[in-house]
């Protein structure tokens, strides 16, 4: 046998041999998750008015680029989750204001395309005098701003 059969037949048992290992390895390696991990409020702990305003924070894995937030069905916004002070992190966050514009109970959301948490919270009428907040109107709700803003960058 010529040198160069034995070398290509070499170079071609080290190929077949090294796609089984990365058949290996990408079988047995688990899938990347894109889930929202936590939903809370922030102040948290306090009672919570109509025209307040608090804080929705939620985090996810890093692989989650967009996160959908609702309040009782109804979108309030939709962001990329960012690293938390823009420094890399295991966990990201979306952050949102929220200005409750009805008493009652409120079913709050935070929702990527496979997962979802919710919060439950009791809004109480705005106490007599103030004069409540008026709830920003939402963004990032409609599937043209969702393609838009869920780039690199």
């Amino acid at each position: 046998m010529s040198t160069r059969i034995r070398l290509g037949r070499r170079i071609g048992w080290g190929t077949t041999g090294l796609a089984a290992i990365m058949a290996v390895v990408a079988i047995g390696a688990p899938t990347a998750s894109a889930d929202v991990h936590t939903l809370a409020i922030y102040p948290t702990g306090q009672t919570y008015y109509v025209g307040g305003s608090y804080e929705l924070v939620s985090t996810t894995a890093p692989t989650t680029a967009w996160v959908t937030l609702s309040d009782n069905g109804q979108c309030i916004g939709g962001m990329r989750s960012r690293p938390v002070n823009n420094v890399d992190s295991i966990n990201l966050v979306a952050k949102l204001n929220w200005v409750p514009s009805t008493a009652g109970h409120h079913v709050l959301t935070a929702a990527d395309s496979r997962t979802t948490k919710t919060f439950e919270v009791d809004v109480l009428a705005a106490p007599a005098g103030t004069v409540p907040a008026a709830p920003a109107q939402p963004s990032g709700c409609s599937p043209l701003e969702r393609f838009l803003n869920s780039g690199s960058g």
